[in-house]
This record gives structure tokens, sequence and C-alpha cells, in this order.
């Protein structure tokens, strides 16, 4: 698996921060003020289409998702599984 090793490092196309420790980069990154090396927005959207599968598997259907307005068209059975009841006081606003 460590085949990446074996290319040398000035042919890779794309060049990319590497870490075995998202939780201390996340930690160093609040103490510092820099930006960590995964962006929520790419944690966000790398979990959508888990979260997708998961809701189609509970359905029992195929569902159609709007990117742009991150939601589920036309099923609002599916729709209502997107989000979860917040316990009291909580709430989203």
């Amino acid at each position: 698996m460590d085949w990446f090793r074996e290319i040398p490092e000035d042919r890779y196309k794309v060049k990319l921060y590497r870490s075995d420790n998202h939780q201390r980069n996340f930690l160093d990154c609040v103490k510092s003020r820099k930006p960590t090396i995964t962006p929520i927005e790419t944690a966000h959207h790398s979990a959508i289409p888990g979260h997708l599968g998961l809701i189609a598997m509970l359905v029992g259907r195929r569902i159609r998702w709007d990117a742009v307005n991150e939601t589920i068209v036309d099923d609002s059975g599916a729709s209502k599984l997107l989000r979860r009841d917040y316990r009291s006081p909580w709430k989203v606003v």
C-alpha cells in the first residue's frame, strides 16, 4: 500500500499535505489559527454520499439529491431523515 513512496516527489501532479494525525493537526490549528489540512467543507461533502446511501437504504427506495440546496427532492419521508430533533433547550436558528 505504500506504492506512493516509490514515486519521486517532484513527479506528483498534486501536492497534498500528508498527515497521520488529523486530531493533532486540528488542535495545532486551533492554537495557531492556521487552516486545517482538511477544511470543514471537504469533510462535509465527503460525508454526504454515505448519509444519502443510509437514508436510501432506510426508506427502501432511490432518492434524488439537489446538491446546490442540499435537499432530497420530492420525498418528504426521506427528507425527514436529514435532520434529527434536538433535545430541549437546544435548537437550530
